[in-house]
């Protein structure tokens, strides 16, 4: 009789042994993906036209998140291509709000760019993954709208979403600022959402900006959730999913999927992306002069930039349970983005 002494470098890798071969449980069901509903549910919303489109159209692409994911860089980047029209504003924040939604395309046409016939129309805004209201209003615009998610690693999302927090006036910015550091933000708050969701199922998850704000440092990162309600009112073949870590570290592989995705001409490729040696991101030569370059705002990459790297440290044990709280919802991505991304690639077969 021989035995097999298996040998582990730490906690992590243990626990990753676990669940790959143990088939440890998760701590949570998700609801079933079912993909004979997508695209069918219909809108019961109206866009008032009560103003002409001219060279400002309604959009024919919306950015849908996720927030502190790539969405913005993503727009930077591919707004140099000239078939892709974005908003002057960074971001729209106006299909969520009720009383501009009512304001009708009078009121939406401050946001969105001009446009020629033939050009994208884009309006992106990061929020509106998980805003409930959202799908329907972009169908209303549009049944054939194009729709681009950019996901990222749920982890790193949450510390980017933590800090970022800080520096805004929202409502729970202050309550952040209370906590010392993420750790014992991540100490107090985690046990309270995992009860909550275990208590009240997903639906705790709808418009929690709403109703429980501060966890929505956490539950942006439940993707699954949010995007399944996406697939509710569109195709599968309308949404572009992007991974943000791609976006990050190869922009030309994101800027080709999405040229594709767009149907417009592929003007940006690998050869006008170089590294910023100052800040470490990619900036992009303008196709039409490439003596003349674009480089993300310093603000992007916060986390990143931050003088005190201690305030955004995980212990190893916070590291392992937001791992496990994030893991039965990134174990459904892969059922419906329909291929792995960076962040989940061991749990798709």
């Amino acid at each position: 009789m021989c035995s097999i002494v298996l040998v582990f470098k730490n906690e992590q890798a243990y626990r990753q042994f676990e669940l790959s071969f143990l088939k440890i449980p998760d701590w949570f069901t998700p609801t079933p993906i079912d993909k004979s509903l997508w695209g069918k549910q219909k809108t019961t919303e109206t866009l008032e036209m009560n103003a002409k489109e001219d060279d400002i159209r309604l959009p024919s692409a919306i950015g849908a998140g996720a927030k502190k994911c790539g969405t913005i860089a993503f727009a930077y980047f591919l707004s140099l291509n000239p078939d892709f029209r974005r908003t002057s504003y960074t971001e729209g924040h106006w299909l969520y709000k009720d009383s501009q939604w009512k304001g009708g395309f009078q009121s939406y046409k401050r946001k969105l760019p001009t446009s020629e016939p033939g050009q994208v129309s884009y309006e992106g805004t990061p929020r509106y993954l998980v805003e409930a209201s959202v799908p329907a209003r972009a169908k209303a615009i549009s049944k054939d709208m194009k729709i681009i998610i950019t996901l990222c690693d749920p982890i790193k999302r949450m510390r980017s979403d933590f800090i970022h927090t800080t520096l805004t006036t929202e409502p729970h910015a202050q309550e952040i600022k209370g906590f010392a550091n993420i750790s014992s933000f991540v100490d107090e708050w985690l046990p309270k959402v995992k009860r909550n969701i275990i208590e009240k199922g997903e639906e705790y998850l709808t418009d929690i900006y709403y109703h429980d704000i501060t966890a929505s440092i956490f539950t942006n990162s439940i993707y699954s959730h949010y995007v399944n309600h996406w697939l509710k009112f569109f195709p599968r073949e309308q949404i572009l999913f992007l991974d943000g870590e791609e976006t990050l570290k190869e922009p030309y592989k994101t800027m080709e999927k999405a040229q594709d995705f767009l149907d417009i001409d592929h003007v940006l490729r690998k050869e006008h992306f170089f590294v910023n040696e100052e800040t470490g991101y990619y900036c992009a030569k303008r196709p039409e002069n490439m003596k003349k370059t674009f480089c993300l705002p310093k603000s992007k990459g916060r986390t990143g930039n931050l003088a005190d790297s201690s305030y955004l440290e995980l212990r190893e044990d916070q590291v392992i349970a937001l791992e496990e709280f994030f893991r039965p919802f990134n174990r459904q991505l892969c059922d419906i983005v329909g291929h792995s991304m960076s962040f989940y690639s061991n749990y798709c077969r």
